[in-house]
């Protein structure tokens, strides 16, 4: 764990803090749906890739969408 961190070198931290809030307000965000605009849907993906929220890692709004990508 500590070789993957320090791949970040100095910027370690603000990197993991980053991820951190990002996953902090993926959760708390509701998925698109049917009526979200193009920019929602972009920036709902762009929020979750910085969460990694990926694959499995899904919010609770992903999986009552059925899994339908955003």
């Amino acid at each position: 764990m500590d070789t993957f961190i320090g791949q970040f070198g100095q910027y370690s931290e603000l990197v993991l803090a980053l991820i951190g809030v990002c996953a902090a307000v993926a959760a708390l965000i509701p998925a698109p749906g049917e009526k979200s605009g193009p920019a929602y849907r972009i920036f709902y993906r762009i929020l979750n890739t910085i969460a990694v929220n990926v694959r499995h890692a899904r919010n609770a709004g992903d999986s009552e969408n059925n899994g339908a990508k955003g």
